[in-house]
């Protein structure tokens, strides 16, 4: 059993931000038109890659203690050099100095997100049966145009689909601790899903599938594909991030994670 106390939220709160901040440097490495950066505060980072990327915000903070106004007059340079708003995902067990902060320099609330969690465990090395005609496998390096363009059209209805933004997925198949993987129906790339591992923590993220595609079965086989992957690395812990009450929660949900606590994220111009 799982207890979200502090010292979990620190090491989930520390995969996602280290998570991004691989993916900057991956950016930084094959897009360097991007100017992709990324910076060390106040115990977490500030992660850039595009304005208005859904990568290109602060995670972590305030995780190993107080966050200081010089913190923060950093953090706000960092982006403001750099053209973008300021957006802070916060965790709830986040030290209280950020709250205060935050409510002092008149920051709004964008959207909230729930961290899950589920165990790994040793039956989770050999998933179970896809339904007939559904499988899974890992995207090979050059595929990550591909990955990217069909997964990036599945969050369409979340986010604007850029040629920047298709840059930014296709360094995911390069990441250094990451694993992109392909959902396919009767053989034809239907869905995909990305897994990053790191110090016993396996991050499910960037899941999507096509329209056609749909309630067949393809995310239930990827997210079955990625504790594979994971228990056979030996992590021991497992989290997702999704929209409250979202579909992506309810497939999650129906595979043992639970939610752990609710983030808010927060922003500036």
């Amino acid at each position: 059993m799982l207890i979200a106390d502090l010292s979990l939220a620190c090491r989930l709160e520390a995969m996602e931000a280290f998570a991004c901040v691989d993916t900057s440097k991956s950016v930084a490495r094959f897009h360097p038109e991007i100017t992709a950066a990324s910076e060390a505060i106040a115990g977490g980072w500030a992660v850039f890659t595009g304005v208005g990327s859904p990568i290109s915000e602060a995670r972590a903070l305030g995780m190993s203690g107080p966050v200081t106004e010089a913190d923060m007059e950093r953090l706000e340079s960092f982006y403001r050099s750099r053209g973008d708003a300021i957006r802070i995902e916060v965790c709830p067990l986040a030290d209280p100095s950020l709250h205060e902060l935050l409510a002092q320099r008149a920051y709004r609330l964008l959207e909230f997100s729930n961290m899950l969690v589920r165990p790994i465990e040793g039956a989770d090395a050999t998933p179970p049966s896809s339904r007939p005609g559904v499988t899974t496998r890992p995207a090979e390096p050059g595929e990550g145009p591909v990955w990217s363009k069909l997964v990036a059209q599945c969050f369409a209805e979340h986010y604007p689909v850029t040629q920047e933004l298709l840059d930014v997925m296709s360094c995911w198949t390069q990441s250094s601790i990451g694993t992109c993987f392909f959902g396919l129906v009767d053989g034809e790339l239907a869905g995909g899903g990305t897994l990053a591992m790191r110090e016993g923590v396996a991050l499910f993220g960037g899941a999507g599938t096509d329209l056609r595609f749909r309630k067949r079965g393809v995310q239930q086989a990827l997210i079955a594909a990625r504790f594979a992957h994971a228990a056979r690395a030996g992590c021991d812990v497992a989290m997702t991030v999704t929209l409250p009450g979202s579909g992506s929660q309810r497939n999650c949900e129906r595979n043992g994670f639970r939610v752990a606590y609710s983030r808010a994220k927060f922003t500036r111009e």
